[in-house]
């Protein structure tokens, strides 16, 4: 009789799981994920009316021109633990084959945001070499100021400038930038300064000549929103899956700060 017992216990869990996952399937669609407005701060650089694009001296031509800011979608993951419920445990045992105890429970929750592209304050540098013979720009020095105050020369790149070599009656292209944007405001006045750039030297190739070149662009920003998705999900990880996520996700974040897409 206790066996008979036992089995018809047994039997009906079985259908009432049986049931219960039969329930699940038959009732409504899951509800679609959530949008939220996600939006960026987009710089808008404008050169001012009274800076020349191009500017000739000693027959070196050069023109600053900003570069154009677009903004990207970017996802951003976050896994936490979780606890399971019956049916977490229920899946995972089956899943494992009764080894559920070496798992872990995890909510992963997926959300995206916009990104500036470059990230950097950035603008092409044209140079037009009009002379016979090669320009080169080691030597000079770039400076930036945004509302007057200089900033440091750790944060501004232009070693494309000064390693530059125009062949003559050429031209060029190169890129300088500064790791600024996420700290400027939201609207002011940057200043761009080439210093000791040289336009002339004599038949021993001693400097002669150097020039001073500059342009200066009104900065504002312009707020650009999108939809976006956010997605939660759960699953079960390893430990060390679930470690290594972890880890990851510290590593992108601090590689975002240090980018200043926050």
């Amino acid at each position: 009789m206790l066996q008979r017992a036992v089995a018809v216990a047994a039997g009906l869990l079985v259908i009432t799981i049986m049931f219960s996952f039969a329930g699940c399937a038959s009732g409504p669609p899951p509800a679609p994920n959530p949008t939220v407005a996600i939006t960026a701060k987009v710089p808008v650089i404008v050169a001012l009316p009274e800076t020349k694009e191009a500017q000739e001296k000693g027959g070196i031509e050069i023109a600053v021109v900003p570069v154009a800011y677009q903004t990207t979608k970017k996802d951003t993951r976050t896994t936490k633990q979780v606890a399971p419920g019956f049916g977490d445990i229920l899946g995972a045992s089956l899943a494992t084959g009764g080894q559920s105890q070496q798992i872990v429970h995890v909510e992963q929750t997926t959300e995206s945001r916009l990104v500036v592209a470059p990230s950097k304050l950035a603008f092409t540098i044209r140079i037009n070499n009009k002379l016979n013979r090669v320009f080169r720009g080691q030597g000079s020095v770039v400076q930036i100021n945004v509302d007057g105050k200089m900033l440091s020369f750790d944060r501004v790149d232009y070693q494309q400038f000064i390693n530059g070599i125009v062949p003559p009656r050429n031209e060029a292209a190169v890129s300088i930038s500064a790791d600024a944007l996420s700290q400027l405001p939201d609207k002011g006045t940057i200043g761009i300064y080439l210093y000791d750039v040289i336009t002339a030297t004599d038949v021993a190739g001693n400097t002669t000549e150097k020039q001073n070149y500059e342009w200066f662009f009104s900065y504002t920003t312009k707020v650009v929103e999108e939809r976006a998705e956010r997605k939660v999900g759960r699953g079960t990880m390893t430990p060390a899956q679930f470690q290594q996520a972890l880890m990851e996700e510290q590593q992108e974040k601090m590689m975002n700060e240090r980018m200043g897409n926050r």
